[in-house]
This record gives C-alpha cells, sequence and structure tokens, in this order.
C-alpha cells in the first residue's frame, strides 16, 4: 500500500508542477519538478528510499532507447567526430581534471571520492535544455551534438562513476583492469543491443507479415524492448545496459519515418504512448530529485566541517568548472578540426559564442541523480561513506545551476527566439473540393470499395492540378496513391501504406510479370556495356548474379510465406553486414565495381524506362497503366539518384511533398463526407474511413514535431 501511495504522491505532484509550467513558459518544467518535490519534502515531511537498479532499469533504460529511437541517424553519423569527443574523451578529461580541482578545492576529500563526484556529473541531460530550444533559437547542429553526446556519455560518465564508487569502497583501484573492464563492458554491451534488437525487430515484421495488426499490441511490444534489454545486459551478461539500450534504440526499425511495413494506426499509437512513458517517466525524476535535496541539507546543517551556505559556493564553483572545461575543449576542438584548408584560425567571434553556448547546454539530469543515489551508506569495514551526504547535496545543486544557468544565460545568447510547435497540430485547408462527380454505384459502399473510390477521385484531384505545381512533388504523390489502389485488391487484412513500389514488396502477379520485363531490360543493357568493353568480367558478372538472384525470387519463386519471410530477413541483414565490412576493409578494391555499378544502374534504368514508355503507348490486356506508372516513377527516381539530380531527400522537396500529402488527405476527408451525404456509405464506414485519414495526417504531424 506504501508504494501506490508514494506512486500516486509523485504523480499528483507531477501533474501540479507540469500545470504550473503553462503559466510560467520561461521556466523549464525539470526546474518546477524539482521545486514540487522540494516543498512536498519539506511540508508533507516526504522521503521515499530508491532503490537504484530498479530505478536504472524502470526509468533510464526507456527514457536512454526512446532518445536512440528519434535521433536523426544521418546527423548522428555526420557528427560522429565531435560527439564521441564530448561523450568519451570529454567525460574523462572531466573526471581527471575535475578531480584535481575538486581535491584542490576540498582537501579533506579523498581522492577517489573527488574523481567519483566528478564523474557522476560528467553525463549530460538533453531534455531541459530541449524546452528552452522551443523558444531560443540553438542552433541545430548543438541540438544534434548534446543529444548524440547525451546518449553516449551516460554510459562513459556512469562506468567512470563506477570504478570511483570501487576505489573509494575497497581501497584498490587498477588503471589497466578499469580500461579493460571499461571497453569489455561497452563494446559487448552494444554488440549485445544491436543483436537483441535486430531480434525484436524481426519478431514486429514477421507478425505483420501474419496480419497481426493490433496497435496497442505492437504499442506494448515496443514498450517492453528496453526492459527486456537493460535486464539481459546488466543481469545475465553482466555488461552494460546502458550502452545496450542506446544502441537497440539506435537500431530500433520504428527510428526510420518511413516504417512503410506499418500501419499508420500503428505508427501513431506507438508513438504517442513513448510520449505519455517518457513524460511521466522523466518527470518523476526530478520530482525524486526534489524530495532528496531538503534531506541532504539538513544533514549538512548538522555537519561541523561545512555548512550548507559553504556547499551551495562549492556546487556553484563546480558548475563553473565543468562549464569552462567544456567551453575549452569544444574551442579547441573546433579550431583544429574546422581547418581543411589547412589554416588555422585561433580567434573567432562565432565559434567563442557557440562554444559558450555548448558549455552552458551541458545541463545535468536525470542520470547524475540516479548516480548519486547509487552511492553506497558504508564502506568495507562498515566505516560510513566518506561525505556521501556533502556530494548528495553537491551533485544535486550542480543539476539545478546548471538549468538555472542554461534557463537565463543562453537566451541572451542567441538574442532571439522561435516560434514553439505544439504536438497534434492539424491541418486546415478550405479549398473547394472536386465538383466533377463520377458515377458511383447507388449501393452502400463497403470501407473497401469507397476507399478505392475515394483515392481513384484523389488522383484525378491531383493530377488535374500537376501542370500547375512542383511535376516531380506531385508524381511522387500520385506514385504512392496508385499503389495504395493497387494494393487493395491484393491485401486480406491491412493496408499497407507504402511509399514506393520495390522489389522487396511484390503484391501480385502483374507486379513480378512487369518486373520480369523491367529485369530483361537491364540484363540487355549489361549485356550492351560488357560487349562495348565499358565495365569490368567481374562487375559483369556481379550485376548478371544480382538480376539471376531478383528474377529467382520475385519472379518464378513463391515458397511459403513464412519461410520466405526468414529467408529474406536473414539475407538483407548478412548482405548488409557484408556490404559494410567489405567496404571498410576493402575500399580500394571496390572503387572500380562501384563505378560500373553506376554505370549498369544507369543504363539498366533508362532501357527499362523505355520499354515501359513503349508499353503506355500500346495496348495491353494483362497489364494496367497506373501499374506503368509507377514502375516509372520507380526507374525516373532511380536516374535522378544516380545522376546527382534526386531531390527526394532534400529540405526543400520534403516540406513540399509532406504539404502535398496533408493536401491530398483534406481531399480524401473531403470526399468521404461527400460519400456520406449522398448515402453511398454508413457512419460506421465514414468514420473508420475518416480515422484512417487521421491516423495518416498525425503521422505526418509526428514528423513535424
Amino acid at each position: 500500500m506504501e508504494i501506490i501511495e508514494s506512486i500516486i504522491l509523485i504523480l499528483s505532484l507531477l501533474i501540479i508542477a507540469n500545470i504550473i509550467s503553462h503559466y510560467f513558459v520561461s521556466i523549464p518544467p525539470s526546474l518546477l519538478q524539482i521545486a514540487a518535490g522540494i516543498i512536498a519534502a519539506l511540508f508533507m515531511h516526504i522521503k521515499i528510499y530508491v532503490d537504484t537498479e530498479w530505478f536504472l532499469l524502470a526509468f533510464i533504460a526507456p527514457i536512454l532507447f526512446n532518445d536512440g529511437n528519434n535521433f536523426p541517424k544521418r546527423e548522428l553519423w555526420k557528427l560522429k567526430g565531435p560527439i564521441l569527443g564530448n561523450a568519451i574523451i570529454l567525460v574523462i578529461l572531466s573526471t581527471v581534471i575535475g578531480g584535481v580541482f575538486v581535491k584542490w578545492l576540498i582537501p579533506s576529500l579523498p581522492w577517489a571520492v573527488a574523481f567519483t563526484l566528478v564523474a557522476v556529473l560528467s553525463p549530460t541531460d538533453p531534455i531541459a535544455v530541449e524546452s528552452i530550444a522551443k523558444k531560443a533559437h540553438i542552433p541545430d547542429k548543438l541540438m544534434h551534438l548534446i543529444n548524440g553526446e547525451s546518449l553516449i556519455n551516460d554510459a562513459s560518465g556512469l562506468i567512470c562513476f563506477k570504478y570511483g564508487v570501487a576505489a573509494t569502497v575497497t581501497g584498490v583501484f587498477s588503471l589497466k583492469n578499469a580500461t579493460i573492464d571499461f571497453f569489455y563492458i561497452s563494446i559487448i554491451g552494444a554488440i549485445l543491443g544491436a543483436v537483441l534488437i535486430w531480434i525484436f525487430n524481426g519478431i514486429r515484421l514477421y507478425l505483420i507479415n501474419q496480419g497481426v495488426d493490433d496497435s496497442i499490441l505492437h504499442a506494448i511490444i515496443q514498450i517492453i524492448i528496453p526492459f527486456i534489454i537493460y535486464y539481459l545486459a546488466e543481469d545475465i551478461f553482466s555488461v552494460s545496459g546502458v550502452v545496450a539500450v542506446v544502441v537497440a534504440g539506435i537500431f530500433n526499425i520504428s527510428s526510420s519515418k518511413n516504417m512503410s511495413n506499418f500501419t499508420p494506426e500503428i505508427r501513431l499509437v506507438t508513438s504517442r504512448t513513448w510520449d505519455l512513458v517518457v513524460y511521466v517517466l522523466n518527470g518523476i525524476v526530478f520530482v525524486l530529485l526534489g524530495i532528496e535535496i531538503p534531506f541532504a541539507m539538513e544533514k549538512l546543517v548538522h555537519n561541523d566541517n561545512i555548512n550548507t551556505f559553504g556547499a551551495t559556493i562549492l556546487a556553484f564553483i563546480i558548475w563553473i568548472m565543468l562549464v569552462v572545461i567544456r567551453f575549452l575543449w569544444s574551442y579547441i576542438y573546433s579550431t583544429f578540426s574546422n581547418n581543411s584548408d589547412g589554416k588555422i584560425t585561433l580567434w573567432s567571434k562565432t565559434r567563442f559564442d557557440d562554444c559558450l553556448m555548448s558549455g552552458i547546454s551541458g545541463v545535468r539530469g536525470a542520470v547524475t541523480m540516479v548516480g548519486v543515489l547509487s552511492i553506497p551508506l558504508t564502506i568495507k569495514g562498515g566505516a560510513p561513506f566518506p561525505s556521501r551526504t556533502l556530494l548528495l547535496f553537491i551533485a544535486s545543486a550542480v543539476i539545478i545551476f546548471s538549468l538555472l544557468g542554461a534557463t537565463l544565460i543562453i537566451p541572451l545568447l542567441t538574442k532571439n527566439s522561435a516560434p514553439v510547435a505544439y504536438r497534434g497540430s492539424t491541418f486546415v485547408d478550405n479549398e473547394d473540393t472536386d465538383s466533377d462527380e463520377e458515377d458511383i454505384p447507388t449501393v452502400e459502399l463497403t470501407a473497401k470499395e469507397a476507399n478505392r473510390v475515394i483515392l481513384e477521385k484523389t488522383i484525378k484531384k491531383l493530377r488535374a492540378e500537376m501542370d500547375d505545381g512542383d511535376t516531380a512533388v506531385y508524381s511522387s504523390v500520385i506514385a504512392e496513391y496508385l499503389y495504395d489502389l493497387r494494393n487493395i485488391g491484393i491485401q486480406s487484412n491491412t493496408l499497407v501504406k507504402s511509399h514506393q513500389i520495390s522489389k522487396r514488396r511484390v503484391r501480385g502477379k502483374k507486379d513480378a510479370e512487369l518486373w520480369d520485363v523491367c529485369f530483361n531490360c537491364e540484363l540487355e543493357a549489361i549485356e550492351e556495356l560488357y560487349n562495348n568493353q565499358k565495365i569490368s568480367e567481374e562487375s559483369y558478372d556481379l550485376a548478371v548474379k544480382k538480376i539471376a538472384r531478383y528474377k529467382r525470387e520475385i519472379v518464378h519463386h513463391r515458397s511459403n510465406p513464412t519461410v520466405e519471410f526468414f529467408y529474406n530477413y536473414f539475407r538483407r541483414t548478412y548482405l548488409q553486414l557484408r556490404h559494410f565490412i567489405y567496404r571498410s576493409v576493402k575500399s580500394d578494391d571496390i572503387k572500380q565495381i562501384n563505378q560500373d555499378s553506376i554505370k549498369i544502374s544507369i543504363a539498366g534504368a533508362k532501357n527499362a524506362l523505355e520499354k515501359l514508355q513503349e508499353l503506355s503507348q500500346t495496348e495491353h490486356d494483362d497489364l494496367d497503366d497506373n501499374l506503368i506508372y509507377i514502375f516509372q516513377r520507380h526507374y525516373e527516381d532511380r536516374l535522378e539518384l544516380l545522376q546527382g539530380k534526386y531531390r527526394g531527400r532534400s529540405p526543400q522537396f520534403n516540406s513540399d511533398r509532406m504539404n502535398l500529402e496533408i493536401k491530398a488527405l483534406s481531399y480524401r476527408r473531403a470526399f468521404v463526407q461527400d460519400m456520406l451525404e449522398q448515402g453511398k456509405v454508413s457512419k460506421v464506414t465514414a468514420n473508420e474511413l475518416r480515422q484512417n485519414i487521421n491516423y495518416s495526417e498525425e503521422v505526418i504531424n509526428i514528423g513535424v514535431d
């Protein structure tokens, strides 16, 4: 009963703090949550004992998994150098330099305890600075760096902290053993996280393949993944659970915004469920931190060696030290890493401001709080852990100072503000819908039949506007709708939203037949290039084998769906690993093959397009024009990509496409209303159609958040 009462109380404090935060928008919610905990501890005499092991499992594991899941993977790769530098080298430098400084500042503190304190203060927490970033225009690159760094430095900081505590408790420290252990638990933890999430991804994809598309079920599976991975890593394999869940989050399939295997409903429910879980867990962490602070202060009041005011000054000085170390590291690193022209500029006002912002943005939070609470009460022999109360208070105060510093100083450095993007915003379109009515059966349509009619009318509407807009954007969206229309007659369980035609998504016999035609065209192009000695024999053999495999898998071979699914899943993984290893080890050897591969792909696409154009201008009973159009778009996109004209990944193209997708959804919603008013669909069917449209629209809005 006591546990239930504590949970209800903490959630109540969290709700109150977050309600207040809506009236004081300039204050980060995390500060108000800490304040709520402090008030509860002072006036209600609440004290909650936290077990560190279950706390890490219940709070840190899902929070870090979600961070890794949502982090932009392209930005993570682009900033891998500074992220790894901040997350590993900076943490170690901060621990060593900061430990020496703290020992000088507090001579009575044992060396091991000084290093322990700085190690637990090293991990950064981007949650609070993200809320500030909504009001102060922090550069995107800096925000990506802070977020990426926080994914990794939690592990490095906690490992350094672990050895600091162990050295204090046992009185023994081995740098060699600590270094070996550090790399072992980090590397094996990363491998374990990647393997486990690969297994979970396979299970989720298999369930979808079998028609199990219950959105609640998939959301629950997603939620339990980090708990299982963290538990297996820590308790079964004795490696870093923090590293394992971070890597798992990065490789989780839902980290991609193009989850074409999952319905919009599954994606929406899963995303909103994670929003709720992280919202609650992160808030509880700061409320608990607030509850702990008054008790640490109370013990300091009765301490003859140092008082609360003196400890507060020490905490402030230590926070300034951490900011200075972070600033100097950022400035030195950026000075010598951004000199592609060979010139080193020692002074730059812009670089100074950016690095200062980076130093202040290193906000401490949940991981620091969890670590300091895990400090044992006693050391070997039964004596009290040296200055445990002081460490708890200083760590708590540094968290508060870092939050206040970011809140007050970052807006001054940016000197401007950006509008806050609220979740759940919907697109409102007041344009008139197409007044042209097609002949629709007078009988009441099923949801499937009505959806077909709506897609056809939406395609017609978009084609009518195509001449007045960006042809490439319209073609991309129309091809997607045509493929969805194609899938209606083939899929039996669920309407999967496919973004493009693919060799991995063959929906029926006609798709396979058209692929066979295109493959033959590609083979002709390969033969011509080889006969004209424009490609090597090795490249020729690889290309022919590749096409032969596609023909065997797509055109001729239709095995048991379960066997086919797992065969393709394992094969894709094997090919990705082989490609990565081969590219890393034999990069010089594959240069010629890559060049030949580009020639082969361009020639094959051109040849296939010529054949498709010929088919589109002739009468054919076995193929329909919509399917040919879809394949044409596939090969046109390939050509644009290979020739450097591809805009599908540019911010402007994505923005225009997103706006057109939302516009198309507004057309679909209007067509549903028209059919309801005309008696073509029932209210139940109309609501089902509207719900699917709303799900699709919400999925687009998630990408904007």
